[in-house]
Protein backbone atom coordinates (compact mmCIF):
# COMPACT_ATOMS: atom_id res chain seq x y z
CA UNK A 1 0.00 0.00 0.00
CA UNK A 2 1.49 3.58 -0.84
CA UNK A 3 1.56 5.76 1.83
CA UNK A 4 -2.14 7.85 0.94
CA UNK A 5 -2.29 11.36 0.45
CA UNK A 6 -4.40 14.07 2.43
CA UNK A 7 -6.92 16.00 1.20
CA UNK A 8 -7.43 19.28 2.62
CA UNK A 9 -9.80 22.60 2.25
CA UNK A 10 -9.62 25.82 3.07
CA UNK A 11 -12.69 27.73 4.13
CA UNK A 12 -12.99 31.23 4.37
CA UNK A 13 -15.82 33.19 6.55
CA UNK A 14 -16.87 36.60 7.46
CA UNK A 15 -14.98 38.70 9.41
CA UNK A 16 -13.70 39.85 12.88
CA UNK A 17 -10.67 39.72 15.75
CA UNK A 18 -10.12 37.17 18.43
CA UNK A 19 -7.46 36.70 21.11
CA UNK A 20 -4.28 34.56 21.48
CA UNK A 21 -4.70 32.88 23.93
CA UNK A 22 -0.69 32.12 24.44
CA UNK A 23 -0.03 36.23 24.23
CA UNK A 24 -3.50 37.86 25.39
CA UNK A 25 -3.17 40.00 21.95
CA UNK A 26 -5.63 40.52 19.28
CA UNK A 27 -4.61 38.45 16.11
CA UNK A 28 -5.01 39.52 13.25
CA UNK A 29 -7.20 37.51 10.95
CA UNK A 30 -4.75 36.15 8.81
CA UNK A 31 -3.45 34.45 12.50
CA UNK A 32 -6.68 33.06 12.90
CA UNK A 33 -6.32 29.27 11.68
CA UNK A 34 -8.35 26.03 12.32
CA UNK A 35 -6.83 22.37 11.99
CA UNK A 36 -9.76 19.95 11.36
CA UNK A 37 -8.20 16.37 12.12
CA UNK A 38 -10.69 14.05 11.13
CA UNK A 39 -10.29 10.33 12.32
CA UNK A 40 -12.19 8.75 9.16
CA UNK A 41 -12.56 9.79 5.19
CA UNK A 42 -13.94 12.57 3.37
CA UNK A 43 -16.97 10.34 1.92
CA UNK A 44 -17.69 8.96 5.07
CA UNK A 45 -21.71 10.71 5.94
CA UNK A 46 -20.18 11.29 9.28
CA UNK A 47 -17.39 12.98 8.44
CA UNK A 48 -19.37 15.51 6.10
CA UNK A 49 -21.68 15.95 8.76
CA UNK A 50 -19.02 16.83 11.37
CA UNK A 51 -17.56 19.47 8.93
CA UNK A 52 -20.97 21.26 8.05
CA UNK A 53 -21.82 21.75 12.10
CA UNK A 54 -18.69 23.07 12.32
CA UNK A 55 -19.56 25.47 9.49
CA UNK A 56 -22.32 26.45 11.09
CA UNK A 57 -21.38 27.29 14.30
CA UNK A 58 -18.05 28.95 12.90
CA UNK A 59 -20.10 31.01 10.32
CA UNK A 60 -19.37 34.98 10.65
CA UNK A 61 -15.99 34.48 11.54
CA UNK A 62 -12.98 35.04 9.16
CA UNK A 63 -10.91 31.84 9.09
CA UNK A 64 -8.68 29.41 7.03
CA UNK A 65 -9.79 25.77 8.01
CA UNK A 66 -7.29 22.78 6.70
CA UNK A 67 -8.90 19.62 7.43
CA UNK A 68 -7.12 16.18 7.11
CA UNK A 69 -8.82 13.02 7.07
CA UNK A 70 -6.58 9.77 8.68
CA UNK A 71 -8.71 7.42 6.47
CA UNK A 72 -8.79 5.20 9.79
CA UNK A 73 -11.86 2.43 8.69
CA UNK A 74 -9.89 1.91 5.73
CA UNK A 75 -6.25 1.72 6.96
CA UNK A 76 -5.95 -1.39 8.77
CA UNK A 77 -2.67 -1.74 9.42
CA UNK A 78 -1.11 0.10 12.35
CA UNK A 79 2.27 1.25 11.22
CA UNK A 80 0.58 2.56 7.80
CA UNK A 81 -1.75 4.33 10.01
CA UNK A 82 0.82 5.77 12.21
CA UNK A 83 2.35 6.88 9.55
CA UNK A 84 -0.92 8.60 8.26
CA UNK A 85 -0.77 10.20 11.88
CA UNK A 86 2.61 11.17 11.73
CA UNK A 87 2.01 13.09 8.17
CA UNK A 88 -0.79 14.74 9.46
CA UNK A 89 0.99 16.30 12.27
CA UNK A 90 3.52 17.80 9.91
CA UNK A 91 1.07 19.26 8.16
CA UNK A 92 -0.54 20.64 11.43
CA UNK A 93 2.91 21.78 12.57
CA UNK A 94 3.41 23.24 8.99
CA UNK A 95 -0.11 25.25 9.02
CA UNK A 96 0.86 26.73 12.57
CA UNK A 97 -2.95 26.80 13.82
CA UNK A 98 -4.56 28.72 16.82
CA UNK A 99 -7.02 25.90 17.27
CA UNK A 100 -7.26 21.98 15.98
CA UNK A 101 -10.78 20.10 15.74
CA UNK A 102 -9.94 16.65 16.67
CA UNK A 103 -12.79 14.36 15.35
CA UNK A 104 -13.05 10.46 16.83
CA UNK A 105 -11.30 8.31 18.83
CA UNK A 106 -7.91 7.43 16.30
CA UNK A 107 -7.81 11.25 16.21
CA UNK A 108 -7.04 11.53 19.78
CA UNK A 109 -5.25 8.32 20.21
CA UNK A 110 -2.83 8.66 17.65
CA UNK A 111 -1.90 12.32 17.39
CA UNK A 112 -3.89 14.67 20.54
CA UNK A 113 -3.05 12.47 23.26
CA UNK A 114 0.92 11.60 22.27
CA UNK A 115 1.63 14.41 20.84
CA UNK A 116 -0.68 17.89 22.17
CA UNK A 117 -1.43 17.30 25.99
CA UNK A 118 0.60 20.31 27.74
CA UNK A 119 1.17 22.62 24.74
CA UNK A 120 0.18 26.71 25.02
CA UNK A 121 -0.57 25.97 20.90
CA UNK A 122 -2.19 24.65 19.91
CA UNK A 123 -5.59 25.02 21.71
CA UNK A 124 -7.62 21.36 21.44
CA UNK A 125 -11.28 20.74 20.66
CA UNK A 126 -12.39 17.33 20.34
CA UNK A 127 -15.49 15.72 19.65
CA UNK A 128 -16.83 12.38 18.88
CA UNK A 129 -15.29 10.78 21.79
CA UNK A 130 -16.66 7.31 22.39
CA UNK A 131 -13.63 6.51 25.14
CA UNK A 132 -13.75 7.58 28.85
CA UNK A 133 -12.20 11.10 28.36
CA UNK A 134 -9.33 9.52 31.28
CA UNK A 135 -8.19 7.41 28.44
CA UNK A 136 -6.49 10.04 26.52
CA UNK A 137 -6.32 12.15 30.05
CA UNK A 138 -8.91 14.81 29.36
CA UNK A 139 -9.60 17.60 29.97
CA UNK A 140 -6.65 19.39 30.50
CA UNK A 141 -5.25 23.21 30.17
CA UNK A 142 -5.28 22.87 26.58
CA UNK A 143 -7.96 20.44 26.06
CA UNK A 144 -11.80 20.15 25.90
CA UNK A 145 -14.37 18.92 24.06
CA UNK A 146 -17.57 17.22 23.30
CA UNK A 147 -18.50 13.63 24.14
CA UNK A 148 -20.12 11.37 22.07
CA UNK A 149 -23.77 9.65 23.29
CA UNK A 150 -25.37 6.58 21.45
CA UNK A 151 -28.94 6.76 22.12
CA UNK A 152 -29.53 2.96 23.29
CA UNK A 153 -32.15 3.05 25.81
CA UNK A 154 -34.87 5.42 23.51
CA UNK A 155 -33.40 3.29 20.64
CA UNK A 156 -34.67 0.44 21.48
CA UNK A 157 -38.23 1.96 22.78
CA UNK A 158 -38.62 3.13 19.72
CA UNK A 159 -38.36 -0.10 17.96
CA UNK A 160 -40.68 -2.11 20.38
CA UNK A 161 -43.01 0.78 19.69
CA UNK A 162 -42.62 0.02 15.86
CA UNK A 163 -42.54 -3.69 16.56
CA UNK A 164 -44.48 -4.32 19.53
CA UNK A 165 -44.45 -8.57 18.64
CA UNK A 166 -40.48 -8.63 19.00
CA UNK A 167 -38.88 -9.25 22.74
CA UNK A 168 -34.88 -10.29 21.64
CA UNK A 169 -32.80 -7.92 20.48
CA UNK A 170 -28.77 -8.65 18.60
CA UNK A 171 -26.40 -5.95 18.55
CA UNK A 172 -23.99 -6.13 15.85
CA UNK A 173 -20.67 -4.09 14.94
CA UNK A 174 -17.49 -4.11 13.64
CA UNK A 175 -14.56 -5.04 16.16
CA UNK A 176 -12.29 -2.05 16.37
CA UNK A 177 -11.39 0.58 18.86
CA UNK A 178 -14.49 2.48 18.35
CA UNK A 179 -16.94 -0.46 18.40
CA UNK A 180 -15.54 -1.45 21.68
CA UNK A 181 -15.98 1.83 23.61
CA UNK A 182 -19.67 1.63 22.24
CA UNK A 183 -19.83 -1.73 23.65
CA UNK A 184 -18.70 -0.51 26.62
CA UNK A 185 -20.89 1.97 26.82
CA UNK A 186 -23.96 -0.06 26.05
CA UNK A 187 -23.08 -2.65 28.80
CA UNK A 188 -22.48 0.36 31.63
CA UNK A 189 -25.93 1.60 30.82
CA UNK A 190 -27.43 -1.91 31.45
CA UNK A 191 -25.85 -2.05 34.67
CA UNK A 192 -26.89 1.36 35.90
CA UNK A 193 -30.24 2.25 34.30
CA UNK A 194 -31.93 -1.85 34.32
CA UNK A 195 -33.22 -3.49 31.08
CA UNK A 196 -33.91 -2.30 27.76
CA UNK A 197 -37.41 -3.05 26.71
CA UNK A 198 -36.09 -5.49 24.20
CA UNK A 199 -33.78 -8.20 25.94
CA UNK A 200 -30.32 -8.48 24.21
CA UNK A 201 -29.87 -11.64 22.74
CA UNK A 202 -26.57 -11.45 22.19
CA UNK A 203 -23.80 -8.22 21.74
CA UNK A 204 -21.39 -9.29 18.69
CA UNK A 205 -17.82 -7.43 17.47
CA UNK A 206 -17.11 -8.88 14.14
CA UNK A 207 -13.80 -8.67 12.51
CA UNK A 208 -14.51 -10.18 8.68
CA UNK A 209 -17.29 -9.45 6.53
CA UNK A 210 -17.91 -13.50 6.79
CA UNK A 211 -18.48 -13.29 10.17
CA UNK A 212 -21.08 -10.65 9.83
CA UNK A 213 -22.58 -12.66 7.49
CA UNK A 214 -22.73 -15.64 9.52
CA UNK A 215 -24.22 -13.69 12.31
CA UNK A 216 -26.77 -11.99 10.51
CA UNK A 217 -27.94 -15.54 9.09
CA UNK A 218 -27.84 -17.04 12.93
CA UNK A 219 -30.06 -14.29 14.17
CA UNK A 220 -32.99 -14.47 11.67
CA UNK A 221 -33.94 -17.07 14.01
CA UNK A 222 -31.90 -16.28 17.44
CA UNK A 223 -33.68 -13.02 17.75
CA UNK A 224 -36.81 -10.68 16.77
CA UNK A 225 -34.86 -7.46 15.35
CA UNK A 226 -31.40 -6.44 14.86
CA UNK A 227 -29.45 -3.29 16.13
CA UNK A 228 -26.36 -2.12 14.00
CA UNK A 229 -24.12 0.05 14.83
CA UNK A 230 -20.64 0.34 13.20
CA UNK A 231 -19.67 -1.38 9.91
CA UNK A 232 -16.99 0.18 8.21
CA UNK A 233 -14.35 -1.93 8.92
CA UNK A 234 -15.16 -5.27 8.27
CA UNK A 235 -12.74 -7.41 6.43
CA UNK A 236 -12.81 -8.99 3.03
CA UNK A 237 -10.89 -12.25 2.78
CA UNK A 238 -7.93 -10.74 1.37
CA UNK A 239 -7.95 -8.00 4.10
CA UNK A 240 -9.28 -5.00 2.42
CA UNK A 241 -11.74 -3.30 3.99
CA UNK A 242 -15.26 -3.79 2.75
CA UNK A 243 -17.18 -0.64 1.41
CA UNK A 244 -20.43 -0.33 3.87
CA UNK A 245 -22.69 0.22 1.09
CA UNK A 246 -21.81 -3.42 -0.11
CA UNK A 247 -22.11 -4.62 3.77
CA UNK A 248 -25.31 -3.10 3.83
CA UNK A 249 -26.76 -3.99 0.39
CA UNK A 250 -25.97 -7.95 1.26
CA UNK A 251 -27.57 -7.99 4.65
CA UNK A 252 -30.92 -6.01 3.33
CA UNK A 253 -31.03 -9.11 0.69
CA UNK A 254 -31.32 -11.39 3.45
CA UNK A 255 -32.37 -9.99 6.71
CA UNK A 256 -35.96 -9.87 7.68
CA UNK A 257 -36.08 -8.68 11.05
CA UNK A 258 -36.48 -5.11 11.91
CA UNK A 259 -33.76 -3.14 12.48
CA UNK A 260 -32.29 0.05 14.44
CA UNK A 261 -29.26 2.52 13.86
CA UNK A 262 -27.90 4.35 16.10
CA UNK A 263 -25.90 7.29 14.00
CA UNK A 264 -26.34 9.33 10.62
CA UNK A 265 -25.25 6.42 8.23
CA UNK A 266 -28.48 4.78 9.04
CA UNK A 267 -30.35 7.07 6.84
CA UNK A 268 -27.89 5.56 4.19
CA UNK A 269 -28.50 2.34 4.39
CA UNK A 270 -32.66 1.32 4.17
CA UNK A 271 -32.36 0.72 8.30
CA UNK A 272 -36.27 1.14 9.64
CA UNK A 273 -35.85 3.21 12.67
CA UNK A 274 -33.50 4.88 15.16
CA UNK A 275 -32.67 7.55 17.51
CA UNK A 276 -29.85 9.04 15.94
CA UNK A 277 -26.63 10.75 17.36
CA UNK A 278 -25.72 13.44 15.08
CA UNK A 279 -22.73 14.20 13.31
CA UNK A 280 -23.82 17.44 13.02
CA UNK A 281 -24.71 17.99 16.10
CA UNK A 282 -20.88 17.13 17.13
CA UNK A 283 -19.53 19.60 14.79
CA UNK A 284 -21.67 21.98 16.31
CA UNK A 285 -20.97 22.07 19.62
CA UNK A 286 -17.56 21.54 19.21
CA UNK A 287 -17.52 24.82 16.91
CA UNK A 288 -19.68 26.91 19.62
CA UNK A 289 -16.55 25.70 21.94
CA UNK A 290 -13.89 26.92 19.39
CA UNK A 291 -15.43 30.64 19.03
CA UNK A 292 -15.01 30.84 22.77
CA UNK A 293 -11.29 29.74 22.15
CA UNK A 294 -10.94 32.38 19.66
CA UNK A 295 -12.57 35.14 22.27
CA UNK A 296 -9.20 34.08 24.17
CA UNK A 297 -10.89 31.49 26.63
CA UNK A 298 -8.69 28.75 27.33
CA UNK A 299 -9.83 25.53 26.38
CA UNK A 300 -9.13 23.70 29.64
CA UNK A 301 -11.33 26.17 31.50
CA UNK A 302 -14.35 25.14 29.16
CA UNK A 303 -16.05 21.83 30.73
CA UNK A 304 -16.67 18.84 28.36
CA UNK A 305 -20.57 18.54 26.80
CA UNK A 306 -21.92 15.77 25.67
CA UNK A 307 -24.52 15.54 22.54
CA UNK A 308 -28.24 15.63 23.70
CA UNK A 309 -30.17 15.58 21.06
CA UNK A 310 -31.34 12.57 19.24
CA UNK A 311 -32.84 12.35 15.92
CA UNK A 312 -35.99 10.18 15.27
CA UNK A 313 -35.83 8.68 11.67
CA UNK A 314 -37.98 5.77 10.43
CA UNK A 315 -37.75 4.37 6.88
CA UNK A 316 -41.65 3.82 5.73
CA UNK A 317 -40.28 1.93 2.62
CA UNK A 318 -38.85 -0.54 4.93
CA UNK A 319 -41.51 -0.82 6.86
CA UNK A 320 -43.45 -1.80 4.26
CA UNK A 321 -41.02 -4.58 3.21
CA UNK A 322 -41.04 -5.45 6.71
CA UNK A 323 -44.72 -5.48 6.46
CA UNK A 324 -45.18 -3.41 10.11
CA UNK A 325 -47.24 -0.20 10.42
CA UNK A 326 -45.48 2.52 11.60
CA UNK A 327 -47.95 4.75 14.22
CA UNK A 328 -49.14 8.18 12.76
CA UNK A 329 -48.13 9.99 16.00
CA UNK A 330 -44.07 8.14 15.35
CA UNK A 331 -43.96 9.64 11.91
CA UNK A 332 -45.26 13.15 13.00
CA UNK A 333 -42.94 13.53 15.57
CA UNK A 334 -39.83 12.05 13.71
CA UNK A 335 -36.89 14.36 12.65
CA UNK A 336 -36.32 12.10 9.36
CA UNK A 337 -39.03 10.36 7.16
CA UNK A 338 -37.58 8.32 4.29
CA UNK A 339 -39.83 7.38 1.44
Amino acid sequence: MQRRAFMGWLLHLGVGLGLDVATGHAMPETARRVFVLQSYNPEYVWCRAVNLGLEEALHGIALEIETVYLDAKRIPDPVLLQQAADEAFARMEAFEPHVVVSVDDAAQALLVAPRLKGRDRPQVIFCGVNAPLSKYGFPMANISGVRERWHYREGFALLKRIAPQASRVAFLLEASDAGGYVVDELLRDLAEHGPYDLELAGVEQLRTFQDWKERILHYQTHADALALGLYNALLDDDGTVVHPDAVMAWTNSVNTLPTLGFSDVAMEHDLLCGILESGHEQGYLAGLMVREVLTGVIAGRLPPRINERGVVMVNLKTAEILQLSIPYEIIEAAGVVLR
